[in-house]
């Protein structure tokens, strides 16, 4: 046989196992969740916990990283509204009010073997335009019933979920439902500037007191329509991690001097030169967490996308091209890196010697702090430019986090929550997902495996873009869907077995493998010499959680 016929054979014979792996993986790539019944939840008036709702969000509880800044009037309210609407639960149940404004319910079961379960929320919003050509169609915090829904700040975020819970135990009491499995309600105070003063040491008192959690819910996903790329069905998304948090501080400092004169390096200059040099070098881009959560999906996907999504060895390069075509499939690949603050000069014709902006970076599950800030450093420090946490003098502090650890979803807490979403809303799809945002959920971590960020309501993109925006509101179906899972979850891990859980491992096969956090090094930050010592009064750079204050351009009268 003539050798370039046997080169044609070899080729075709490749060529042939390439496409076989190809398509073998293709057909292991979805994951089907078991089929199994929908649970009977119990029909809610939507309405009428739509007004309790209303009467939660007319109290400000709008919390602050400066505890002296924060008004306790409206959280002393909250807690006697919770009082006066919800008596039996006020009855059975223990309350205690932790670190000054955080709520600590036990519902005490009958059986003490079984592990407990936690319900968890937050009772402080973030602040509202209230002029009244902000937008808002009903004033922020009037917790407006009108039109089908709840208007007001924290109707999504997060009081909407705070009293379905409430709703839900203290119907369950007026039932008769007496629990063999102890419950915890845990509602922090501070959860929009870190969680520090409230689930922090909310999960300090549970960790003291031995407690270790079966299953613990907070908020996070909801069931939405076109968050994940090539699926138009809805999916209830819940959330199995969280990416981690860092600010950082960059300081550019030179010479001071005249506009007139100015120097071939300025302050200004070398602030721009390392933000556009970061912006230039992203972090690496990584698949395997979108695999992870669209192999769930994958028998909707089109089966070109779900070919390439199975065959990242094949198409690595084209899937990645595509994702970060869009920041939000971008941001599910990668440490984010975002300018958010500068801050330079005083006069149009002097030259500052200091100018300091602050980025903002959410760290994807596997990636450290230290990993980040190392990066960073490397990559725009030098004589002019110094990379300094914004938060304190080492990276430690109230305001920095690694990503969280990914909950076991082959366990039977997971399938709970996956089955109930189904009964709430039954064309959806179930689908685990990452959180590149953070929930108080991040304090708990030493309490149990089993954490998952989940409000079973059904959001519309304008719903979702209303979350810390204009115009916040829940509808009275979302707010009867938030009861009635809550009172299925309440009954069904009553019954459930939650020490036999599913093998490990099992299910997830042809996916990668995902990476958990590595704990932090203890090493000194690494500081840039300055050429100069020359020192400049800035304002204090904001913290995280106020938004600056934009001011239009005047324009000019003609």
């Amino acid at each position: 046989m003539h050798p370039f016929t046997l080169i044609l054979i070899a080729l075709a014979a490749i060529l042939l196992i390439i496409i076989g792996i190809v398509l073998y993986r293709t057909s292991r790539f979805a994951i089907e969740l078991p089929e199994t019944s929908p649970i009977l939840l119990d029909e809610i008036d939507g309405e009428e916990v739509a007004r309790h709702i209303g009467l939660a969000i007319q109290l400000k509880t709008i919390s602050h990283s400066d505890p002296e800044k924060v008004n306790p009037l409206p959280f002393e309210g909250l807690r006697n509204l919770l009082q006066m609407l919800y008596p039996q639960a006020e009855d059975h149940l223990t309350r205690e009010v932790i670190n000054g404004g955080a709520l600590l319910y036990k519902w005490q079961g009958s059986d003490p073997s079984l592990e407990p379960i936690a319900l968890a929320a937050h009772q402080d919003v973030v602040p509202a335009n209230e002029a009244p050509d902000s937008g808002w169609t009903y004033p922020p915090f009037s917790g407006e019933v009108a039109d089908g829904y709840v208007w007001g700040r924290g109707a999504l975020d997060c009081k909407g979920q705070l009293i379905a819970i409430m709703e839900a135990v203290n119907n369950l009491i007026r039932q008769g439902f007496e629990p063999r499995r102890t419950i915890y309600l845990l509602f922090g105070h501070d959860e929009e500037v870190s969680g520090s003063r409230g689930a922090a040491e909310l999960a300090r008192v549970l960790e003291e007191r031995g407690v270790s959690l079966a299953l613990l819910l907070d908020e996070g996903g909801a069931i939405t329509s076109g968050t994940l790329p090539g699926i138009n069905s809805p999916v209830a998304m819940i959330g199995v991690t969280e990416k981690g948090h860092l600010t950082l501080k960059l300081k550019a400092t030179t010479q001071a001097g005249h506009a007139s004169t100015p120097p071939s390096q300025t302050a200004i200059g070398a602030l721009s030169l390392a933000i556009a040099t970061l912006e230039s070098n992203p972090f690496p881009q990584h698949l395997d967490m979108i695999e992870f959560m669209m192999s769930f999906v994958g028998s909707e996907l089109p089966f070109a996308q779900r070919m390439m999504l199975a065959n990242p060895w094949l198409f690595g390069g084209a899937v990645k091209r595509k994702l970060r075509a869009n920041p939000m499939t971008d941001a599910n690949t990668r440490t984010t890196i975002a300018p958010t603050v500068l801050r330079a000069g005083a006069a149009e014709n002097v030259l500052p010697a200091t100018a300091e902006g602050l980025i903002n970076l959410r760290i994807f599950p596997g990636e450290t702090v230290r990993e980040t800030y190392e990066r960073i450093y490397d990559l725009v420090a030098d004589a002019h430019l110094e990379v300094l946490p914004q938060h304190g003098e080492t990276l430690e502090s109230d305001h920095t986090w690694e990503p969280t650890e990914i909950s076991n979803i082959d366990s039977p807490q997971f399938h709970l929550l996956s089955r109930l979403a189904r009964s709430v809303y039954p064309d959806a799809l179930v689908a685990p997902y990452m959180m590149n945002g953070a929930t108080d959920s991040r304090h708990y971590t030493s309490l149990s495996r089993y954490i998952f960020r989940f409000s079973p309501i059904v959001l519309t993109q304008e719903d979702q873009d209303s979350v810390h925006g204009v115009n916040e509101r829940l509808s009275f179906e979302n707010a009867a869907r938030m009861v009635s899972f809550m009172q299925g979850l309440i009954r069904a891990a009553n019954e459930l077995d939650f020490s036999a859980p599913l093998e490990e491992d099992e299910g997830i096969e042809g996916n990668a493998e995902l990476r958990e956090e590595q704990p932090l090094p203890v090493k000194p930050l690494r500081k840039a010499k300055r050429v100069t010592e020359v020192e400049e009064e800035l304002e204090p750079l904001p913290e995280d959680d106020e938004p600056l204050v934009v001011k239009p351009i005047k324009k000019s009268d003609s």
